[in-house]
């Protein structure tokens, strides 16, 4: 008994504030105008970029273990991206759909909702190994989700050009350069990304409230049961395979695993926002697969 009233104060800590914030966000919204879209650029050009360099920088994780995971994150998410859009085409979703629930399929919460969940499941030595699969994690959604928000309304060249030009890339390059080197940033520099870094998860929760006063679930029932089989079922499967294929045992495994199950991303409807995708059906995706997270994350607790 004292770890399932643990498991639903967890879950009770993390969803309040996500809540509350998202209904602060509509409560203000209705009485001042706010521009989803200004936001969604900040998160994309300045935040997230920052706090993936900020995250790093700072590991103490090893090179090889870093790598690994996030290397196993990368293959994990071009697996599901494959999956996940011959699902929407075979349950007959329109285009500009198709590439948004792709990308929700793809990307999960695993900063806000994740890491809390994490330390609660495994205490406070796996904090490290979840902040690395977010590095993965936010390098793949602004990368591959990127490509496939924009394949909803642009060709492949367009659709990929767009990737290129957000800075996550080339930060998640130089990053990786200063870990291998041991390089230390000027400490005012540093600070600065650190600062911006934790304005990411926020900014992602107040779109996400701007995207909710929007949404419309009539008619979406299909498509949401379809992104939350495939996020829990699908994501779980997933994790099982490649974390055998990559080695990666003990509490790198069991961290990996609760990770790519946990329910679609915040982060889904910011770049939809940006890269014209169906914003309201990832903001819906984002209410419905958290409420309905508790039950598979309990499974895998016991499985992983």
């Amino acid at each position: 008994m004292p770890a399932v009233t643990e498991f639903f104060a967890i879950i009770y800590q993390t969803f309040t504030p996500l809540a509350l914030i998202v209904a602060a966000t509509m409560l203000v919204s209705r009485r001042f105008p706010l521009d989803a879209r200004t936001l969604a650029r900040i998160n994309i050009y300045l935040f997230a970029p920052s706090l993936v360099f900020d995250s790093l920088i700072n590991s103490d994780m090893s090179t090889g273990e870093i790598s690994r995971v996030v290397a196993a994150t990368i293959v994990c998410g071009l697996l599901m991206a494959v999956l996940a859009a011959g699902l929407a085409r075979f349950l007959g979703l329109e285009r500009r759909l198709v590439g948004t629930f792709a990308t929700a399929a793809v990307v999960m919460n695993g900063l806000n909702f994740g890491i809390p969940f994490i330390e609660f499941a495994f205490g406070s030595q796996a904090i490290d190994r979840a902040i690395v699969f977010n590095i993965g994690q936010i390098f793949i959604v602004y990368t591959l989700g990127t490509f496939l928000v924009s394949r909803g309304s642009l060709s492949f060249a367009s659709s990929l050009g767009n990737v290129f030009r957000i800075p996550l890339p080339y930060v998640f390059v130089l990053g990786v350069l200063i870990n291998l080197t041991g390089y230390t940033p000027p400490e005012p520099a540093a600070r600065a990304v650190g600062v911006l870094g934790q304005a990411t998860v926020p900014c992602a929760l107040v779109i996400l409230g701007l995207q909710l006063t929007r949404a419309d679930l009539r008619g979406r029932w299909q498509a949401l049961t379809a992104i939350s089989i495939t996020r829990f079922g699908l994501g779980a499967g997933l994790a099982f395979l490649v974390t055998a294929l990559f080695g990666l045992t003990g509490l790198t495994r069991q961290v990996f695993i609760l990770q790519y199950s946990m329910p679609v991303g915040v982060s889904s409807g910011v770049l939809a926002t940006e890269f014209d995708g169906d914003a309201e059906f990832a903001a819906a995706a984002v209410f419905v697969t958290t409420l309905a997270s508790v039950v598979p994350l309990s499974v895998l607790l016991l499985l992983a």
